[in-house]
């Protein structure tokens, strides 16, 4: 898996500034000079994690088994654009000899009977195969 974080440096410091102008104004010291690091530090350290919603990342996630993907669309406060299988399915399982070579060697059955159940059941639409997909397929997302 390979995970890339696609927010820039530069955007991180602006969030930053802006979640200690958030918190400075529930206290209505917005106008108070201030280090936002230490704004930040005292407020979490108070137990007010909340604030830190004022903050967006955005990261390439590539390889990510879809197991892995259930257990993070189960939770709130991210926002997922996920690599589709009704759009995709065919072409990764003709791709399949790119990841193979990482898998445990009982994984490698299960992708090459799936991909020959594929090949040998060509009515089934991606939309009807993908719910034959083994849970270790690797999926691509930004979240």
């Amino acid at each position: 898996m390979k995970v890339e974080l696609l927010t820039s440096s530069e955007s991180i410091a602006e969030m930053e500034k802006n979640t200690a102008l958030a918190v400075l104004t529930c206290h209505d010291n917005a106008e108070r000079e201030h280090v936002p690091a230490e704004v930040l530090t005292r407020i979490i350290k108070a137990g007010h994690e909340s604030i830190l919603e004022h903050i967006n990342l955005t990261y390439s996630v590539k390889g990510l088994s879809r197991a892995c993907l259930q257990e993070l669309a189960r939770h709130r406060h991210i926002s997922l654009s996920v690599e589709s299988t009704r759009h995709t399915l065919k072409k990764k399982i003709e791709d399949t000899t790119k990841f193979l070579g990482e898998l445990p060697e009982e994984y490698l059955s299960l992708a090459q009977s799936f991909a020959l159940f594929v090949a040998t059941t060509p009515d089934l639409s991606n939309d009807e195969l993908k719910y034959y997909l083994p849970e270790f397929w690797p999926t691509n997302l930004v979240l």
